[in-house]
């Protein structure tokens, strides 16, 4: 399976908060993944192992990619 979620990265130095982008195009589930979706559901995910598999081959070969936004993409200003 595929991984792309978002996260919020918080600069060491400047205290600027950003959106980080991560996506992993090969996920191999190592446990049971067991969510509860619907109208009146509280969506909810509990803890779930996974591994990275290598993507492409020799020095072009990787397993994920992690992007840094200019800006906080679910800031309200």
């Amino acid at each position: 399976m595929e991984l792309e979620g978002k996260t919020r990265v918080k600069d060491d130095t400047s205290g600027l908060v950003t959106t980080g982008i991560i996506k992993i195009p090969k996920l191999k589930l190592m446990s049971g993944l067991s969510m509860r979706l619907g109208a009146q559901a509280n969506p909810v995910v509990g803890n779930f192992n996974a591994e990275g598999v290598p993507v492409d081959s020799g020095r072009n070969s990787y397993v994920m990619e992690f992007y840094f936004l200019d800006e906080d993409i679910d800031s309200d200003m």
